[in-house]
């Protein structure tokens, strides 16, 4: 057996029949969450070094134009992962991001790390994000069952949202039957109102796009899947508490008006201990502000979140 394959289980029917994700044992699912986290963030300051070295933009939609090199076979050693902040060679730049591409695509990194996550949203372990969203916005409760969702990076059907509103569940790499495989970004545009939702769930999501515009872009293109009547027409938002108080280029205020120019008021803001929850009304009043990728802070420990529109 493959090393790390003990991790992984499968429950199974009386009959012996596989019916049911894969999961991972608990002590396992933080440490693994940890790790993919890593090596994102390493891997964007791997980006922003290379930017600084070929004097453009690199990301990971024209990474395949400089990384010409064979794939790498092993994962990247801790020490590699360590290095990252101050190596200054291209060459050994590219030879780790070729290592955390292989654990994060070939060796099954990202295939754990969306398991873990969905074991971490079981109500059991009340992670569900969606739970806070129900207990703290109450005109939703009361609509219970006339309200319509999309879900955006949907890991479980068994989310509280289900037990409010017919739920549409989309992930990149869906792993559960009920799921729909899509991106959002090429989800067909509503025809008419019927097609749209009352609300749209975006958990953990929005920090795991690539790029400032493709961020950007995301939060412009939920407008079109919104109803426009007088009902219910929300956005509900989790985003790493990190992303908004620790980014050189973000902060709440600066987000606000992101929103604002959007057309959503931001109705219900709370910062948990590592996550910000956010509940975004849309009013259609959008406007022609453009935002550009601006330093607002500054410090040797910060993030370079942001959002171009």
């Amino acid at each position: 057996m493959a090393k790390g394959s003990s991790m992984l289980r499968r429950n199974r029917s009386i009959t012996g029949k596989v019916f049911t994700k894969p999961s991972i044992k608990p002590q396992h699912t933080r440490k693994i969450i940890r790790r993919y986290h890593l090596l994102i963030f390493k891997k964007d300051v791997i980006y922003r070094k290379l930017s600084t070295i070929h004097n453009t933009v690199i990301n990971d939609e024209n990474i395949s134009q400089f990384n010409k090199a064979p794939r790498a076979m092993i994962p990247p050693s801790e020490q590699e992962l360590l290095s990252v902040a101050n190596e200054t060679s291209m060459v050994k730049l590219y030879e780790i991001l070729r290592k955390i591409e292989y654990e994060i695509v070939e060796n099954g990194g990202l295939a754990k790390y969306q398991i873990a996550s969905l074991d971490g949203q079981e109500t059991k372990r009340g992670s569900d994000s969606s739970k806070w969203l129900f207990d703290n916005v109450p005109e939703l409760k009361e609509h219970k069952g006339q309200l319509t969702a999309l879900e955006i990076g949907c890991l479980s059907t068994k989310n509280v949202i289900r037990k409010y509103a017919k739920t549409t569940g989309i992930d990149l790499n869906s792993n559960e039957p009920g799921i729909l495989k899509q991106d959002f970004m090429e989800r067909p545009i509503p025809k008419d109102n019927s097609d749209k939702f009352n609300l749209i769930s975006c958990s953990l999501v929005l920090n795991f796009v690539p790029t400032p515009e493709g961020r950007g872009a995301m939060l412009r293109r939920f407008q079109e899947f919104l109803h426009k009547d007088d009902g219910i027409s929300m956005v509900f938002f989790v985003l790493p508490l990190s992303c908004i108080t620790n980014s050189r280029y973000m902060d709440k205020d600066h987000f606000i008006k992101i929103c604002k120019a959007l057309g959503f008021s931001v109705t219900h803001y709370h910062e948990a201990n590592k996550l910000v929850y956010m509940v975004l009304k849309w009013n259609g009043q959008t406007s022609k502000r453009k935002f550009a990728k601006t330093k607002l802070h500054d410090g040797p420990s910060m993030n370079n979140f942001s959002i171009i529109l």
